[in-house]
């Protein structure tokens, strides 16, 4: 079913008279893991998409955008709407929720530091622990990490691990390994989908631009960025009709397994499940089959008000000083962010967030097919947000709230909260710690998130001060975010907080009247003492803020 596009945008905000009532549980009483966590384990299943912006779901405000499934969804589910990720891109994001630590424990800052070799042996992992689980079988297809060749340690644990790409056995992974069905007369892989392209002229530049690199490969040429440069950022900036039918794209083989693999795992009659899915849109290259496309009008798209020019002293460094690395990259001019080209880049994301949808809502009917919904929890997240055009930028990779705030809700079928929305402030690397909570499995010593449990139950009593995100832009930007505030630090180097020597570039924005971050106001004597408060609470870290 269509529906006709708004020719506006409105964000509204949720949740905020309930957060103001009253936070009537002592924190003793929020430690504690709620009724519904003392009943047999039920099945978990993990969806996690890349790149999707909270600001883009109808269930988080969007008047536009049309996301039927995961707005149904959030009518059954609790929905947290402050929820925030550890690190704005992919990598970091990952293996902090796949460990339950946080950057600076991993030491994976950005998506060039391979999992295997930065975090250190010992480290908890998601399917590992959750492997302990009497009778427990654990499955995944789709992108859970950032690559898996990268992250073989961490497939341990896993029965079942399906990809898109192929690649070797992890080291150390003993259950059955596959490769996501081909479908006949689609692409083999998701590079491939570039040549798919309804715009025939940008598929014949891809081509030409991958057959020279391929030349360069075969003449002895290192595998390098330089090398795989041109056709990596040609493909970043592609838009609209992927020429492809969704069952062919990748997301859609992901969808599609996944329902296959509930079927089968209804049938189990041993223990719980976990199964987690990856999608990859809302990721670029911005392309959604044709009849996504069309729900979307990009001469109606109206661009984000929080222009540069209305910026008043945000540091150059938190707009990554001038830079776009993924879409509007820069490296070729003809592409360029225009007005018209930015409408198109909005509605082709849009067009992304409905075909995704309507692969989650494959899975979710899935569930209900073969019976699973009153014994399987529901995760429903991403791994970081997008920037629509807000400073100047596009894509995550910066610490503000549209690449920090990530969309999370979770249904539990015994949870007492179903239906309503949390205000309370929760991170993604608090997602391992709740899945123990789920399975009455004990929690890792090392874990410095904290289970969100109990607010499934009770999701108005008070509960974190504060999250803590990290990007390593000119150095390394360190960010928290309370209830009303963003303060952040950048240095040039990856010191710790508690580091207080060299030159440091600060930012203070009071969300409750700038709440697209426009006004740097780490200067004004007004607020003096929000500023001494925040910087000592980024120095004194997560533990400062915990429940």
């Amino acid at each position: 079913m269509k529906f006709k596009p708004l020719s506006h945008v409105s964000f509204r905000m949720f949740g905020a008279l309930t957060a103001l009532c009253a936070f009537c549980a002592s924190v003793s009483t929020a430690q504690q893991a709620p009724s519904n966590q003392q009943e047999e384990a039920l099945n978990i299943v993990m969806i996690v998409v890349e790149d999707w912006s909270a600001f883009a779901i109808g269930a988080y405000g969007n008047e536009v955008v049309q996301t039927p499934n995961v707005d149904r969804f959030a009518e059954t589910a609790v929905v947290f709407d402050r929820a925030y990720c550890q690190g704005p891109v992919c990598n970091p994001s990952r293996a902090s929720f796949v460990t339950g630590l946080r950057p600076d424990t991993t030491r994976v800052y950005g998506n060039g530091e391979e999992m295997d070799d930065f975090i250190p042996a010992g480290a908890p992992s998601m399917a590992e622990i959750l492997s302990r689980k009497d009778g427990a079988y654990l499955a995944t297809t789709g992108k859970i990490v950032h690559k898996w060749e990268d992250a073989g340690r961490f497939a341990k644990g896993y029965d079942f691990l399906e990809y898109s790409h192929p690649y070797d056995k992890p080291p150390g992974f003993e259950g059955e390994l596959r490769f996501l069905p081909w479908v006949q007369g689609g692409p083999r892989e998701p590079e491939e989908e570039a040549f798919y392209l309804a715009d025939k002229e940008m598929a014949r530049r891809l081509r030409e631009a991958r057959e020279e690199r391929d030349a360069k490969l075969a003449a002895g040429a290192e595998d390098n960025w330089p090398l795989r440069k041109p056709f990596q950022q040609l493909h970043a900036e592609q838009l609209g009709d992927s020429g492809l039918p969704a069952e062919m794209m990748e997301d859609g083989r992901i969808a599609r397994s996944a329902s296959g693999l509930l079927a089968d795992l209804a049938k189990r009659e041993e223990g719980p499940f976990f199964l987690s899915l990856g999608f990859y849109a809302t990721h670029t290259p911005l392309l959604a089959p044709k009849e996504f496309v069309d729900l979307y009008d990009s001469d109606e798209m109206e661009l984000s008000p929080a222009t540069p020019s209305k910026d008043v002293k945000v540091p150059q460094v938190a707009r990554r000083n001038g830079r776009n690395y993924d879409i509007f990259n820069g490296f070729y001019p003809e592409f360029d962010p225009t007005p018209e080209r930015e409408r198109k880049a909005l509605a082709s994301y849009y067009a992304c967030a409905s075909f995704v949808d309507a692969q989650v809502g494959i899975v979710l009917d899935a569930i209900e097919a073969n019976g699973l919904a009153d014994n399987t929890i529901v995760v429903l997240f991403s791994d970081h947000g997008f920037q629509l055009g807000e400073h100047g930028m596009w894509s995550k990779y910066s610490l503000f709230e549209q690449s920090t705030r990530v969309p999370l809700m979770v249904r539990d079928p015994r949870a007492k909260a179903n239906g309503q929305r949390c205000d309370e402030i929760v991170e993604l690397v608090d997602l391992l710690p709740t899945f123990c909570d789920f399975w009455g499995l004990e929690k890792d010593s090392l874990f410095e998130g904290v289970s969100f449990a109990p607010l499934l139950d009770d999701p108005q009593q008070e509960w974190k001060q504060a999250a803590f995100s990290m990007i390593p832009i000119g150095g390394l930007g360190r960010g928290v975010r309370t209830r009303d505030f963003r303060y952040a630090e950048w240095r040039k180097d990856k010191a710790h907080a508690t580091d207080q020597s060299g030159e440091v570039v600060h930012e203070l924005y009071d969300l409750t009247r700038d709440p697209l971050e426009q006004v740097n106001v780490v200067d004004d004597p007004l607020y003096q003492e929000q500023v001494r408060y925040l910087s000592q609470l980024l120095r004194e870290g997560y533990h400062a803020a915990q429940p």
